[in-house]
């Protein structure tokens, strides 16, 4: 993996994931950002990056349907979702549909890395709480 497209509508973390990437992974090019969810679409499909960091709770088009369109139009592009908005509903849309990883912000960019890595393993990368939720739905026959 080499390059990524970051889907977030904070400015200032579109911003960090920038610093971020310089410092942490310099191996890796942000191609391109959007906080637009149709827009990031678009650029997505124009761009296709290896790696796709997105949003949940987005203008026009939300991170959950970024996660179908680009799994059925870019299939070799890893989703990873890194999102505030987390609840049982929307882990459960996201591993339907295919996600690579998720990660809750909460939990902190230093699980980006090693989200990064284990998909560059091939795996997929669940963060802690993240994980522990699926493990409950599975358990209670809901996933």
């Amino acid at each position: 993996m080499k390059t990524v497209f970051v889907i977030e509508d904070e400015d200032v973390l579109r911003n960090l994931f920038y610093e971020y990437f310089e410092m942490t992974l310099p191996d890796m090019e942000i191609v391109g950002s959007s906080g637009n969810g149709q827009q990031a679409i678009n650029e997505c499909i124009e761009k296709a990056p290896d790696l796709a960091i997105v949003d949940i709770r987005l203008p026009e088009v939300n991170g959950l349907e970024i996660l179908q369109v680009l799994k059925m139009r870019l299939p070799n592009t890893k989703v990873l979702i890194f999102s505030g908005s987390v609840n049982a509903k929307f882990i459960k849309i996201a591993v339907s549909g295919g996600v690579d990883g998720f990660v809750e912000k909460s939990e902190g960019m230093k699980h980006i890395k090693q989200a990064i890595d284990t998909l560059k393993e091939g795996s997929k990368y669940f963060s802690p709480s993240i994980a522990s939720e699926i493990n409950m739905l599975k358990a209670s026959g809901t996933l």
